[in-house]
């Protein structure tokens, strides 16, 4: 028998066509392989310490303190904020990914995967789909942002970065930056495939001018203009350390570290290669 359609689930499958980070399984509780996120990050003991350490070194080949955190992190916010962000831009729904309602799956050691033990999520209340029984209906474009700020940064980040900080040695600097361009590389993949660029140009409006959110300050976004071309790019007021990995040659295009013209140069390039 097919199961039930779930409104998330197939919004999720939607946004997933634009790029399979777009969107969340839903784990299975009691499956083989899955585990509460909550466990990982709040549990005793160092197996958050040596997952942290043992990924960062496998990924971007460091045993440094930040840069492995970094590593760990920016793996961790590709399979969460995307969805969130694409959910919010495509839908206006937000998934519940608190901490509460993570699970991973392991494979050899590592995590292999982010679910949701529940497909719960926030959507206004003219959204038909906000009476589902895994709905909550909100009464408008604030608050659904306030929920996703809740979910997404109190019960979620504003966990696992500060235990990343205790348990592993985590820079809160680096951690809330990174947080910050996984929203602007959602929003750059986004901006061209929505039927308007200008909510994309929006969003990055509401998450980085917001004065009460750990994203304001951290980057700036700009539609860049090249020989008939546009591009949705940031500037970031931090950086991802990755240029200390052994794999780096360069800095990143919109690394804080590189002159305005430099960054200017890369992203005219990136907009020539599009053609």
């Amino acid at each position: 028998m097919a199961s039930p359609r779930h409104p998330l689930v197939e919004s999720m499958a939607a946004a997933a066509r634009l790029g399979g980070y777009f969107a969340l399984p839903v784990s299975r509780p009691g499956e083989e392989g899955w585990t509460s996120a909550a466990g990982l990050f709040l549990g005793e003991g160092r197996r958050l310490e040596n997952l942290v350490v043992g990924y960062g070194q496998r990924a971007w080949s460091s045993s440094n303190r930040h840069v492995v955190n970094s590593a760990f992190l920016v793996a961790y916010l590709s399979r969460v904020v995307f969805p969130v962000v694409g959910q919010y831009a495509l839908a206006r729904r937000v998934p519940d990914v608190s901490l509460s309602n993570l699970s991973f799956h392991w494979r050899g050691g590592g995590i292999d995967a982010t679910g949701l033990d529940r497909p719960s999520f926030a959507a206004l209340a003219a959204d038909p789909e906000g009476r589902h029984r895994d709905g909550l209906a909100v009464p408008s474009e604030a608050a659904l942002y306030r929920q996703l700020k809740q979910w997404l940064f109190e019960e979620n980040l504003g966990i696992i970065i500060p235990a990343l900080r205790q348990q592993a040695g985590a820079s809160l600097k680096v951690s809330w930056n990174a947080v910050a361009a996984s929203f602007s590389q959602a929003l750059n993949r986004l901006y061209g495939l929505m039927a308007d660029p200008a909510e994309a140009v929006a969003l990055a409006r509401l998450f980085f001018e917001d004065p009460e959110s750990p994203l304001h300050g951290q980057l700036t976004m700009e539609e860049f203009r090249y020989r008939g071309r546009i591009g949705f790019f940031s500037r970031r007021a931090g950086c991802c350390l990755w240029w200390r990995s052994p794999h780096a040659n360069e800095y990143c295009s919109n690394c804080v570290l590189l002159p305005r013209e430099e960054q200017d140069r890369r992203f005219r390039q990136m907009l020539g290669a599009a053609g």
